[in-house]
């Protein structure tokens, strides 16, 4: 088999990259992210909603994620909003509407809704106040617990408590694990590009001197 060949940046090799080559290849180069909607609302009721591929796994108890924000030289209308009513939501995306979840990335005026502007529908917990995407399969309510200001380049991590989660039934397995094949839940690449997924296996625990299992 032929060998791939392969070429290498250093530090001053990516410093003098293009812009534009730069943040393309900078936010595709971590391999696929986990994409979402976040929906949130201001204090005058006026509903956002916002395309993220910053979500961070937290811990399990409690229950928490992170997202990370660029930093706010510009209107953050997501950050606004979470700081403002400390809740905010977090929906999976499927290829269904992922054009129109990527269209939420323009930046509309603050009070008006995206929701309404790329056609996707509002859904309301009865004991949450920030907007769910109806049209998603897994839907998660997140409390604001945490905020923290990165030295490096003034990012914003957000770190939130799930307080509500709603997922379609039949992808929840027998010991928990939500099937993402079966929701249908897409990924990304850098900031454009999009890519549904396949299972390949689910493997045992991993344990010293044990081999593993396939398990589903």
């Amino acid at each position: 088999m032929m060998e791939l060949k392969h070429t290498t940046f250093r530090k001053e090799d990516l410093q003098n990259l293009d812009t534009a080559y730069r943040r393309n290849f900078i936010n595709s180069l971590s391999g696929y992210k986990s994409i979402n909607l976040i929906g949130t609302i201001d204090t005058e009721g006026n509903p956002n909603l916002a395309i993220y591929n910053t979500i961070i796994h937290v811990s399990s108890n409690p229950p928490m994620l992170a997202m990370l924000v660029r930093t706010p030289v510009k209107p953050r209308h997501t950050l606004t909003n979470i700081r403002e009513t400390g809740v905010y939501t977090l929906n999976h995306i499927k290829q269904e509407f992922f054009n129109k979840a990527h269209q939420t990335a323009a930046r509309y005026h603050g009070k008006k809704s995206e929701f309404e502007i790329v056609g996707l529908k509002q859904w309301y917990s009865e004991h949450f106040k920030a907007p769910f995407v109806h049209e998603s399969p897994v839907k998660i309510g997140l409390e604001l617990r945490e905020e923290y200001t990165l030295k490096s380049n003034g990012a914003i991590l957000i770190i939130g408590e799930i307080v509500e989660a709603t997922v379609q039934q039949n992808a929840i397995l027998s010991d928990g694990l939500v099937d993402l094949g079966v929701t249908g839940t897409i990924t990304a690449s850098g900031l454009d590009t999009y890519y549904t997924t396949r299972k390949i296996a689910r493997l045992s625990f991993a344990k010293p001197d044990e081999d593993l299992d396939v398990i589903g």
